[in-house]
This record gives structure tokens, sequence and C-alpha cells, in this order.
């Protein structure tokens, strides 16, 4: 292959690149990405080193192991595949973590959407290569990394769980109405929570410690102000428990209009939040179901990593997500 290099890439000259696709992801879709994004990077200058993933946790331990050695890693999978490869590429030193580059082709890809990527596969290319390097926060869950959402209750698996042709059909109001009929479905759970230096305690039906413009498809922080992904801050929702038709329907209402102020629904943001529960509960982390026992300790990690976002000219508005780019599209 030496012989084929054009005149501007030599070998000493040529940038290391650092491909991860997960096979499985969106039906085999991601498979269709290897060869356009190997020929976009060799184009690009860059000598690549391609794995496709096997098991549960094989992007991390890529990611941690050869991380250091590129100036880029591009992943193409779904949200789990993304949050796998954060968990790796945290292992690395700051200084010599790459940037990263995402191309989303699993099911639900939310992180994708609160980066404001692109939709078509060829601008995805584009993206991950030819982006705006950014830097974004990620969370650490008792000592375990994510990318964007930790969350425990009534609204975890909505994304995931809701049919496809509901969402299409439906959009919000499928998410809703899924989220309505959760609660119902599942029991109250005590739990304090130290938050901003004060400690809080109710029956909550759910909970989430986030780092996006929107929750599970239900929760839109955008229409009320905007959120940013580099500011060292979370963005916490405490839902209580409905003892009565009545209160659970204040809460679908202020869902449904993103006005979280009334008694059942409780916003902060903070760098850190403990939670102390009277029985253990499953959290789900960026889609992945994950054990926790009855004390949950959540911290931010500021500007832990790079990831190619939109150029301004492609994509208005890369870190604030406002109310107006929302509506003008």
């Amino acid at each position: 292959m030496e012989g084929t290099l054009s005149k501007e890439y030599t070998r000493d000259s040529r940038k290391n690149a650092l491909l991860i696709v997960n096979p499985k992801s969106g039906n085999t879709r991601a498979m269709s990405v290897i060869a356009p994004v190997v020929e976009a990077l060799s184009n690009a200058g860059y000598e690549t080193r391609a794995f496709t993933t096997t098991c549960r946790g094989d992007a991390t331990r890529i990611a941690a192991e050869y991380g250091a050695e590129c100036e880029l890693l591009v992943l193409s999978g779904g949200d789990g595949t993304m949050n796998e490869v954060i968990r790796g590429i945290m292992q690395v030193e700051k200084e010599k973590r790459p940037v990263l580059g995402y191309i989303p082709t699993g099911s639900t890809n939310d992180f994708g959407t609160a980066l404001g990527l692109p939709k078509r596969i060829d601008l995805l290319i584009d993206t991950a290569l030819n982006g705006v390097p950014s830097e974004i926060d990620v969370g650490c869950f008792n000592g375990r990394h994510y990318a964007y959402l930790a969350s425990f209750g009534a609204f975890t698996d909505i994304s995931y769980s809701t049919p496809q042709e509901a969402k299409n059909a439906l959009g919000f109001l499928a998410y809703l109405g899924s989220g309505m009929n959760s609660i119902a479905n599942i029991r109250p759970n005590h739990t304090s929570v130290i938050i901003n230096g004060e400690m809080i305690t109710g029956d909550y039906a759910f909970a989430s410690v986030s780092n996006t413009p929107s929750v599970v498809g239900v929760i839109n922080y955008t229409k009320r102000g905007s959120v940013d992904l580099n500011d060292g801050l979370f963005e916490v929702m405490l839902i209580d428990y409905p003892d009565t038709p009545m209160e659970l329907g204040w809460i679908a209402r202020g869902l449904s209009t993103s006005d979280f102020n009334n008694e059942y629904m409780h916003r902060f943001t903070c760098s850190e939040v403990r939670f102390i529960l009277d029985e253990p509960v499953n959290w789900i982390l960026d889609g992945e179901l994950v054990e926790a026992g009855h004390e949950v300790f959540i911290e931010n990690i500021h500007s832990a990593i790079r990831i190619m976002l939109p150029r301004p000219e492609t994509k208005r508005g890369l870190m604030q997500f406002q109310r107006r780019d929302i509506t003008r599209r």
C-alpha cells in the first residue's frame, strides 16, 4: 500500500486514526460506513487502524488500549457504543486523548441528537473528520463514566421501549403516553438527595442527572432556556410519585408544556449530586442498565473530552441549544 500514497502524504507525514465499529448497531447499518470512512480518512491524510466489536466492553478496551496512539477516534454505533468509547478514552491521560468523531447508527441515537449532528451518513462522515473539535463535560457515576444521561424510575427506558411506528406517528405524544403508563407500573422510591449543599427527601417516580437538552424524549429543557454541554454543570430532574390522578395530571401538564415550576417536579443544576436510596434500584446510563447500591455519587468532569461538532456554516449553535433554533428547523 505504501506505493499508492499520493505525493502529499508520506508515511512520516500521515496522522493516525482509530475506527471502532459496532457491527450489530442499527441492524448492521454501521457496517456500511466502514469503506467510506476509511476512504475519507485516507484522503484526509490519516493512517487508520480499524476494529469491529464482538461483545460488550470491546469498545472500552480498544479505546483505552489504542486511544493515546491516534489524533482522531471515529466510532460508528449507537449510544451504548459511545458510552463504552468514552469509558475507554477516560482511561487515557487527558493531554493524550484523541478527538472523537461520532457517526450514530443505532436505533435511538439520543446523544447524536443532543450534539446536533446531521442525519445523512455523508454529512456525518464529513463532520467526524472536518467538524469543530469542541470540549464537552462527561459524567462519573460511582466511578463509571458516562456520556449524557443517568436516570432511574418511570421514564428510563421510554426511548428504547416505545415502538418506532408510534414515535413516527405521534412523536412527543407517544413518549408522553408511555411515560404516564410507566409511572402506574412502578413503586415510589424513598430517596434523600444531597445537592448544592442541601438535602431533600421524597418519594420519587423518576430522577435524572443529564448533560443534554432533552431527556428520554419527554423532558425538554430548551423550551425554557438553553443547555450548555460544557459548563461543568448537570441538569437534575426529580419527579414526585403521584398519589392521585390529579397529581399525575399536573406532572403530565408540566412535561407537555416544559413548565417544571410545580410542586411535583424539581429541577436543579449542580456539579455533583448524591442519592441515598432506601432500596437499591437499577439505573440507566446512556441506555445501558447498571446495578447500583443504596448510595450513588455522580460528579461532572468538566471539559473531559473533545468531539467533532458541525461547523458554524452548516449548523448554528454548536454548544447552545436555543429555543429559537429549535423552532426554525
